[in-house]
């Protein structure tokens, strides 16, 4: 069973890694300037908290088997949590919030979403499995 959380969180980290680089492409294709959407810093917290939702979801996974589902909501929460914490005063700074500036945050949000949930997926698969 440890073999599959170390496969999930290498899941989430390839995922993420990967389309990290591929937003950054998109946005120096686009000559917009990567480092002023405070992008590493989205990527890095969103894959982090992902990671850590999934070794949650993975510590509780035979006590509290039935609260599963409440442990990953709980886990958007906080990575929402951490939008209005971190970004949200960085992005608000100067009275509005740019298409590029929500995007910043949106994209690797959604991508560490997918991929939490995919993994999550498979996750409970295996519990329900044994």
């Amino acid at each position: 069973m440890r073999k599959l959380l170390i496969v999930n969180i290498l899941t989430i980290l390839g995922v993420s890694i990967s389309s990290y680089f591929i937003y950054v492409w998109i946005l120096q294709y686009t000559k917009t300037d990567v480092l002023k959407s405070q992008i590493i810093l989205a990527y890095v917290i969103n894959t982090i908290l992902a990671i850590a939702i999934m070794c949650a979801l993975f510590a509780f996974r035979k006590k509290f088997k039935d609260l599963l589902g409440f442990v990953f909501m709980m886990g958007s929460f906080v990575k929402f949590a951490f939008f209005f914490v971190f970004f949200y005063p960085i992005y608000h700074s100067d009275g509005i919030i740019t298409r590029q500036e929500f995007l910043s945050f949106f994209v690797p949000y959604v991508i560490c979403l997918i991929a939490e949930t995919l993994t999550s997926i498979r996750l409970l698969n295996q519990l329900d499995a044994k």
